[in-house]
């Protein structure tokens, strides 16, 4: 829908939507965000009680 009302083609749009993200300039998948509750469900994170964990690729720092 994107691509079309700008008349960009899929590519474009993505590799805009991927210069955005600080971190290795790609958007995560929904694997990451898997990951992440994965570890938080670990052993490792036994004495985690409350967390807002960003999956966001830094998305959410960047200022400007």
């Amino acid at each position: 829908t994107r691509a079309r009302a700008t008349g960009r083609s899929r590519a474009e749009i993505a590799a805009m939507r991927d210069a955005r993200v600080p971190l290795r300039r790609k958007m995560g998948t929904a694997w990451d965000v898997a990951n992440a509750a994965l570890f938080l469900d670990s052993d490792e994170a036994k004495h985690i009680t409350g967390i807002d964990m960003l999956v966001d690729g830094g998305l959410a720092l960047k200022v400007g």
